[in-house]
């Protein structure tokens, strides 16, 4: 009986992270879609001038990208500890 309470609280939990996701992902496009003038980035040593909307873009699937390497790793601590 407690494992079905606990699953059923972990999908709910999985339910609320992901429309948390979307809302988040959704408020980034609109940010995206209002900056779409051109700015200087600087990495490092080079100065490019990209429009705004590409730069965030790009570091929002890089977060991604991140995140979900991360999570792997952390996926598999939980298990190698069970």
């Amino acid at each position: 009986m407690s494992e079905s309470k606990n699953s059923s609280g972990v999908m709910s939990f999985l339910a609320t992270v992901n429309w948390a996701a979307l809302v988040l992902l959704v408020l980034v496009v609109i940010f995206m879609v209002q900056n779409s003038h051109d700015a200087n980035l600087t990495i490092l040593w080079v100065t490019v001038r990209w429009p705004l909307w590409l730069a965030i873009g790009i570091v929002l699937v890089l977060s991604f990208a991140a995140g979900f390497l991360f999570r792997g790793r952390r996926d598999k601590r939980r298990r190698s500890r069970r």
